[in-house]
């Protein structure tokens, strides 16, 4: 699949990174399509959020709602988790790339793995059915580029984000990125213009 796989921790550098790529894509005359997905796009953070109403489902295992998923719960909400993210795949990116487009996935399956694992606190999340099917696919992209940046670095960039979490999504990243076998960009002490053109190189050399 012409799929480009960017995935990594908010902050990173991923946005700025994936718009420049379109945009030389685009330049050269190629039909781009950038697109996006996490785990609040689907209809399982519909659920999260009426969840969270209830005491018994409250706390901070997912840092956006503020919820934990009880351990009789989790089989059923990884199950309800997979299910709802397989419709904003093919919509927002299988289908495009039938079409015709090289679509430029500034976030993809990768960050939803992370997503999912921080929601459930399940480190072996990875190892799960569903996750290595998601990987299975994500490992028929045309690219996948882990960005990340340093762990103070991240919290510079992102004011206000939360410690605890920030450490778990690199551990989880760090894993899912040897996993994929992704090229790995650290933004850190790099200007956009020059991670831009590593990214460029890289890209280039896989078409």
């Amino acid at each position: 699949m012409t799929i480009i796989c960017f995935f990594g921790p908010d902050g990173s550098g991923k946005t700025s990174l994936a718009r420049t790529l379109a945009t030389n894509l685009q330049g050269k005359g190629y039909k781009t399509k950038l697109s996006w997905m996490r785990g609040s796009h689907t209809i399982a953070s519909v659920i999260a959020r009426f969840l969270r109403k209830f005491a018994i489902f409250k706390g901070e295992d997912n840092p956006y709602y503020q919820i934990t998923i009880p351990k009789k719960f989790l089989p059923i909400w990884k199950l309800i988790e997979f299910i709802s993210v397989i419709p904003i795949i093919l919509l927002r990116f299988v289908i495009p790339n039938l079409l015709g487009f090289i679509v430029i996935a500034e976030r993809y399956v990768p960050d939803f793995i992370v997503w999912v694992t921080l929601t459930t606190n399940d480190l072996n999340y990875c190892k799960s059915f569903s996750s290595r099917f998601l990987n299975a696919l994500a490992l028929k992209s045309k690219a996948r580029i882990y960005i990340t940046a340093e762990y103070r670095e991240l919290i510079k960039r992102r004011n206000g984000i939360d410690y605890l979490s920030l450490q778990r999504q690199l551990i989880i990243y760090e894993k899912l990125a040897k996993i994929l076998n992704a090229f790995k960009l650290d933004t850190t002490k790099k200007s956009v213009e020059e991670s831009s053109e590593i990214l460029l190189n890289f890209v280039t050399t896989r078409s």
